[in-house]
C-alpha cells in the first residue's frame, strides 16, 4: 500500500457479522410442524439503536424464508410477502402470530419441538453498512 492511499478514507460499506451494534434479536422461537408439512413460521422480537432495514434471511431448515405481514381486509385475513422489514431507532419490531413474522418456506424436515432451527438475518443500516445477525430459534410444541 502507497502512503498516498493510506491517507484515502475508506468509504465503502462494510459488512460485520454479530457485533455490539448489531440488531438485537430476542424472544426467537418458531412452532413445530408436522411431518409432510411444508412451510413453518418463526418469531422473535427485533430491535436496533439505529435505523436499519432487514433484507435477506437465510435458514438451515428451509430453502426459503420470507417476510410476511397480516392484514385484515373485507373481513378475510390476509397474508402478503413483504421484501424488506423496517426497523426503527430505538423501538422494538414484534414478530407474532397473527401479525408479521417469518415464513419457511420449503421445508427439508419437519420442525421438531425442543430442537432449534438456525437463521442469518442480514441488516443494512441507513449508510449502507450490512449486518449479518446469526440467530438460534428454539422450536416450541405446536399449540404452544
Amino acid at each position: 500500500m502507497t502512503a498516498h492511499a493510506a491517507d484515502q478514507k475508506d468509504t465503502r460499506p462494510s459488512t460485520s457479522i454479530g457485533t455490539a451494534h448489531s440488531p438485537a434479536i430476542s424472544h426467537a422461537w418458531a412452532r413445530a410442524t408436522v411431518p409432510g408439512q411444508a412451510v413453518g413460521a418463526a418469531y422473535m422480537k427485533i430491535y436496533s439503536a439505529v435505523d436499519t432495514t432487514l433484507t435477506g434471511i437465510e435458514s438451515d431448515v428451509s430453502r426459503s424464508v420470507e417476510v410476511h405481514s397480516m392484514r385484515h381486509q373485507n373481513g378475510v385475513m390476509q397474508m402478503r410477502a413483504q421484501k424488506q422489514l423496517e426497523v426503527p431507532a430505538g423501538q422494538n419490531v414484534d414478530l407474532a402470530p397473527g401479525g408479521i413474522h417469518l415464513m419457511l418456506l420449503g421445508l427439508k424436515k419437519p420442525l421438531k419441538a425442543g430442537e432449534s432451527l438456525q437463521l442469518k438475518m442480514t441488516f443494512v443500516d441507513g449508510a449502507g453498512n450490512r449486518t449479518i445477525v446469526p440467530v438460534r430459534v428454539p422450536i416450541r410444541p405446536f399449540g404452544q
